[in-house]
């Protein structure tokens, strides 16, 4: 929908300002929608597999208890394992999930580097997921932290400052103090890919 069309069908400037607000708003539902969909699809493709294993895993151990290589009491200890084992895959996958979104939401670099060093500097223990497995406890104050005394983890505006931040470094510079090991490790690797960016540009 373009501004000339509707120009084109003798709407006022205040009538297509309207029809161009809902129309984003319908947009943005449909792609919330439409991301929804996806992280349920793939949460689904995921249970199926672990349910698989879980069920395979199962019917060996019945055949072993059939075949009475093990005991009944054994059986029963490896099938609660089974299902444990199952539970944990299924809690993981979630977190995973939901940590990878958090860094989404709080601009975190891309690189796979920047994000095993953000990941080396949070205190994983402390996270956890509500009831419903649809948010993260305790993981916006971290990386909130992690934006005052390690910046360069995060995207930056076209100033240089972080997105949402007062003041040009958003905490202590790549030199002060209180670097971590893992942010320099980040650091270097954000060079790189510049560099390497640059060179195929004059390449």
């Amino acid at each position: 929908m373009k501004t000339e069309d509707l120009k084109a069908q003798g709407l006022t400037e205040d009538q297509i300002n309207f029809v161009l607000a809902e129309n984003g708003k319908d947009l943005k539902a449909l792609q919330e929608e439409n991301k929804t969909l996806k992280a349920d699809k793939s949460q689904l493709e995921n249970d199926k597999k672990v349910l698989e294993k879980e069920k395979g895993d199962k019917e060996k151990a019945l055949d072993d208890l059939q075949k009475n290589t093990i005991t009944k009491e054994e059986y029963d200890k490896k099938v609660k394992e089974i299902e444990d084992n199952a539970k944990k895959e299924h809690a993981d996958y979630i977190f995973n999930e939901l940590l990878k979104q958090a860094f989404k939401d709080s601009k975190v670099r891309s690189t796979d580097n920047t994000i095993n060093a953000v990941k080396a500097s949070l205190d994983l223990a402390k996270i956890t997921t509500d009831k419903e497995g649809k948010t993260l406890i305790g993981i916006k104050e971290q990386l909130d932290a992690l934006k005052k005394t390690d910046p360069h983890f995060f995207e930056t505006t076209a100033n240089g400052n972080q997105p949402n931040e007062p003041g040009a470094n958003g905490g202590k510079g790549d030199d002060g103090e209180g670097t971590s090991m893992a942010s320099n490790i980040a650091k270097e690797a954000n060079k790189s890919d510049s560099q390497e960016t640059k060179s195929q540009f004059f390449n």
